[in-house]
């Protein structure tokens, strides 16, 4: 019991750290630890989605300064089946041209920020993701009219050029 009201605690002082996250996939079991669990530990989900079969996909973005977003899968019973990090590199990788807005928000979670470009007929969602070379660097997908993918593209993290 003190165990678990400390975790509480520590997880809600920490939450916009990502702090908590680390918790949780240290404390979270796959097929044992139940969906209270999960709620206890990473608290309200930003987004719900709800799969075919009956399970769910708890979306955690930590942005716009965070550098994660955890996709937490619960299974139709109720009980926690893992997370990932939608933001690393190999997911990132899969945004491809042609992809729809709603096919990229699932894939992705939500943007750090939105910024509409109507000379170009673009509007372009950004990420804060983890870069190869520095902590940190933007991850832009730029999508037309129609809301579709038309390209990707990459720069420096704005905090990082400031010092921050």
């Amino acid at each position: 019991m003190k165990r678990s009201i400390l975790t509480g605690w520590l997880c809600s002082l920490l939450a916009l750290m990502g702090a908590c996250d680390f918790i949780a996939q240290r404390d979270l079991r796959p097929g044992q630890s139940t969906v209270e669990e999960v709620r206890k530990l990473m608290g309200k989900p930003g987004t719900i989605w709800e799969e075919r079969d009956g399970s769910q996909v708890f979306e955690y973005a930590r942005g716009p300064e965070g550098s994660e977003t955890w996709m937490v899968e619960i299974g139709p019973d109720g009980v926690y089946r893992g997370m990932e990090n939608a933001l690393a590199p190999g997911n990132l990788a899969r945004v491809r041209a042609g992809m729809s807005r709603d096919d990229l928000r699932r894939m992705l979670g939500k943007p750090g920020s939105e910024e509409s470009f109507p000379a170009l007929g673009e509007v372009v969602w950004t990420w804060r993701v983890k870069g190869d070379v520095v902590a940190t660097e933007m991850f832009h997908a730029h999508l037309d009219a129609q809301g579709r993918v038309v390209r990707t593209s990459r720069s420096p993290d704005p905090n990082l050029l400031k010092g921050g």
